[in-house]
């Protein structure tokens, strides 16, 4: 199992203020030339350099898109980032534009781009496509030493052909600070003096270190699904994997009231699911119908499970899943799972797995040996035993990486910023409340805002976070401290 948001990342303060010469320095506005795209949207490239340390050396395009104001006087530009690491800000401005109201779409441009390494912005490609279900499908919790062994050479494998698909100079530059820095530089493209943001998830992080980074730079700033940078690795590993545990919990809860969900899963939902993956962890395969391959496992199984519990939208077809999981058929977990590691409509894969990996390794320290991983599976097995193993052992490929040491910041400061609005969840399993309650408590001029509910990030699920927020984005005045809302 791939990280799904960025963990533990700590970020020396040394390196966030400049000693690299590229901190706190002006950006070079660098012009954008516009062309039409997808519709109503406009495309763009933005040149940025691979080492912010060499900013007159080699340079790499970073795909920019836009929807511009339906106003005819447009207050500035909102930058948005979907999380990840290594999800697509273009394509999540095509498809996912509309969750912005029609208020704020009049008053501002909505922008966001691929990150270096991501989507269209020089990918870097450790997998084909016809690879990206096997490596999916390894043992995500691997025990014996035949299957520590045979995760242990895929992930070599995987580390291998990384190597191959980019240079060492561009893989080490692929970290959240330098995503930050290519976002400033955004910034002075657009023409903005100060840079207005939405991050959702990962895009939380990135959004904290621009702040650390460029704090007066900041005009207003959402951060929706906050990751806790002051977490070690291992507390936020725990703090993942029990979110996750506590959200399947409540999924059994619910299904067990819902008469739909719970009568394809005698003699109960939790029982159904016990007795399935018992099975699976067992070696049992299951059918299923895919483009991709005729069957799946434990991995892919246990990958669909996770996906599934993000939102309380998809619990129903999760109840479906198992339903037929629990007959042999493993299409929906499957599904669920591929969609989870870049399936696009077409068929194809995007990229993320490679640079989620990418950007984790170079963010966040990992365990320095197989040994490592192996006992933190075991201590977090404890506290989670559905997810706490797979959550220890997605830092693997950083063991074997190529380049980059991680950066660390151990408390973000984010001095001269101005009020941030940080967004939290109460059942968030992916990004856990305690994280956004402690990047507010970090954050000198922070306003905590709560949704009451369970599923991964509040705007899309609540009306009335999307009313605090988008006041905020638009007039500067912050939620009164304390304000709870409501799931929709």
């Amino acid at each position: 199992m791939r990280k799904h948001v960025l963990l533990g990342t700590t970020i020396a303060g040394a390196l966030l203020a400049g000693v690299c010469g590229c901190g706190g320095t002006a950006a070079s506005p660098t012009a954008l030339s516009w062309h039409g795209c997808e519709g109503h949207f406009q495309c763009a490239q933005l040149s940025v350099p691979v080492s912010y340390s060499d900013p007159g050396g080699k340079k790499i395009p970073i795909s920019v898109i836009e929807l511009p104001a339906s106003g005819s006087h447009p207050m500035g530009d909102v930058v948005l980032n979907p999380g990840g690491p290594g999800e697509s800000g273009v394509q999540f401005l095509e498809q996912a534009a509309t969750i912005v109201p029609a208020s704020v779409r009049a008053r501002f441009n909505l922008v966001s781009f691929d990150p270096r390494g991501v989507g269209s912005s020089e990918p870097l490609h450790c997998l084909t496509a016809a690879e990206v279900p096997g490596f999916v499908a390894l043992n995500p919790a691997p025990r014996a030493p035949k299957q520590v062994a045979a995760v242990v050479e895929a992930t070599k494998a995987f580390v291998r052909e990384c190597k191959k698909s980019a240079s060492t100079a561009f893989i080490s530059s692929m970290s959240t600070a330098n995503n930050a820095r290519d976002m400033d530089r955004l910034r002075a493209a657009l023409g903005e003096k100060l840079l207005t943001y939405v991050g959702f998830s990962y895009g939380t992080y990135l959004g904290t270190v621009y702040a650390e980074l460029f704090p007066k730079r900041v005009r207003a700033m959402v951060l929706d699904g906050a990751v806790d940078p002051s977490l070690t690795p291992e507390t936020a590993d725990a703090g993942q994997a029990a979110g996750f545990e506590t959200d399947l919990h409540d999924f059994f809860a619910w299904c067990a009231k819902a008469s739909s969900c719970r009568s394809g899963l005698s003699p109960s939902p939790a029982a159904a699911y016990a007795t399935l993956f018992t099975s699976l962890e067992e070696g049992r395969t299951l059918t299923a119908s895919l483009p991709h391959t005729t069957s799946i496992g434990y991995g892919v199984a246990l990958e669909g499970v996770i996906a599934a519990l993000y939102s309380t939208e998809t619990w129903p077809i999760l109840g479906q899943a198992l339903a037929s999981a629990s007959g042999g058929d493993g299409t929906i977990l499957g599904e669920f799972a591929y969609a989870l590691n870049g399936l696009n409509p077409d068929g194809s894969f995007s990229n993320i797995v490679s640079a989620n990996s990418a950007t984790g390794c170079l963010d966040a320290p990992a365990p320095m040996t197989i040994r490592d991983h192996e006992e933190l599976a075991k201590r977090l097995s404890k506290s989670a035993p559905e997810f706490g193993a797979a959550v220890a052992w997605t830092g693997l490929p950083c063991l074997y990486w190529p380049a980059g040491k991680p950066e660390h910041l151990s408390v973000a400061r984010a001095a001269g910023a101005p009020p941030i609005l940080v967004v939290g969840s109460t059942g968030d399993p992916a990004t856990p409340y305690p994280w956004a309650q402690s990047l507010a408590r970090q954050l000198p001029r922070a306003t905590l805002l709560t949704r009451t509910g369970a599923g991964h990030t509040a705007y899309r699920a609540s009306s009335c976070v999307r009313r605090w927020a988008n006041r905020y984005i638009e007039t500067l005045k912050m939620p009164p401290a304390g304000t709870v809302c409501p799931t929709d």
